[in-house]
């Protein structure tokens, strides 16, 4: 990778570190909610360097090939474990707003996320904003997971 697009990348996942730590702060003390779910979309935005209607256009399975293409492994995990985290607080901000279905269904992808960059990546140094698996369970204990996530989950205990 040429060293202008490594450095590149490297503002990318800094900034975007930033703006989920500024979420996640803003979170614990309370914010209001639609001003978070506007930081976690404008992190996305960030991350992906496309407008809001286009990145809600794609899958998640789309965005995670997004988020791995073309790059170094470090960047590819670290990219995917942002994408997880801020798909975790957007999670947190659904549950606070009583929006048990939203709620699920981020943490269901920040889960998937999480694992499957464990799975395909190294998981040493993980970085301090990648989410816990278990805390992401925890979320999710209402309900049973479905058998894409089972099936990540259980690979994971496997290691």
């Amino acid at each position: 990778m040429i060293t202008s697009r490594r450095d590149y990348i490297m503002r990318i996942i800094e900034e975007v570190g930033r703006i989920l730590a500024r979420i996640s702060s803003k979170r614990r003390k309370g914010d209001t909610d639609e001003t978070a779910l506007e930081n976690v979309v404008f992190g996305l935005q960030r991350l992906f360097n496309l407008d809001a209607d286009q990145i809600f256009l794609l899958t998640p399975e789309q965005h995670f090939e997004m988020l791995i293409d073309d790059e170094e492994p470090e960047f590819a995990r670290d990219k995917v474990l942002l994408y997880a985290a801020l798909c975790a607080e957007a999670g947190h901000v659904y549950a606070r707003m009583g929006s048990r279905e939203k709620a699920r269904a981020t943490f269901m992808t920040a889960l998937r996320f999480t694992l499957k960059a464990r799975a395909k990546f190294s998981a040493e140094g993980l970085p301090d904003y990648a989410p816990n698996p278990s805390e992401l369970l925890a979320a999710l204990a209402d309900a049973p997971l479905d058998p894409e996530t089972a099936e990540l989950v259980t690979a994971s205990a496997s290691k």
